[in-house]
């Protein structure tokens, strides 16, 4: 269990390392003296705060939570036809997008989800925080009149779970449907913009 007295900035000391840790080896390949090279202290250091690599990693997810909740996703009030937009672009990723090979390993995590409860509740934790998200933006773009009738929470699930699906197929096996997938969530977010005409 992950130690009560580690602080904050210390906490998203390991968060960092075990983002660039896994974003270059995946889960399968990840050990604690990589997260070591990546983080500013000793692999010791990492221990006296954490049991195992499955803590630190739960670590990383919850900071990255909270970055998704506070920082990526916030709606823009005055425009959530533009924040959709923009969190579809983070959302489904490019083989050359900056955070490709960390899609890729939380890919991977969530495949270990259902047998690893050390890992389960902070991906759910982060799945949520996307789903909330972009809840809220669809919300507001209904509220406004910007988009249609929609379901905002339905609608978002959709679109989460096509861009985590996007990540194994454009990113995982760089299969050339990029600008098809672009495309796709394009002509979606399209089809959602109220009918001026109605």
């Amino acid at each position: 269990m992950a130690s009560p007295d580690m602080d904050a900035d210390a906490r998203e000391s390991v968060a960092v390392a075990v983002q660039r840790a896994l974003a270059e080896h995946g889960y399968e390949r990840l050990t604690t003296a990589k997260i070591a090279e990546e983080y500013e202290n000793s692999e010791a250091g990492l221990y006296y705060y954490f049991d195992s690599k499955d803590e630190m990693i739960a670590a990383f997810l919850e900071h990255a939570a909270r970055y998704l909740s506070e920082d990526l996703l916030r709606v823009d009030t005055g425009d959530p036809e533009r924040a959709l937009r923009d969190a579809c672009e983070f959302l489904f990723r490019t083989p050359e997008h900056e955070y490709a090979g960390i899609a890729v390993g939380i890919m991977e995590l969530l495949s270990h989800a259902p047998y690893n409860e050390t890992l389960r509740e902070p991906l759910l934790d982060l799945e949520t925080a996307c789903l909330d998200a972009l809840t809220d933006i669809v919300a507001e773009g209904v509220e406004q009149g910007v988009f249609r009738e929609v379901d905002p929470r339905a609608t978002a699930a959709f679109l989460l779970a096509a861009a985590d699906g996007s990540t194994g197929i454009a990113v995982a096996l760089e299969m050339d449907v990029v600008d098809d997938l672009q495309r796709g969530w394009t002509a979606y977010v399209d089809g959602l913009l109220a009918d001026p005409s109605g």
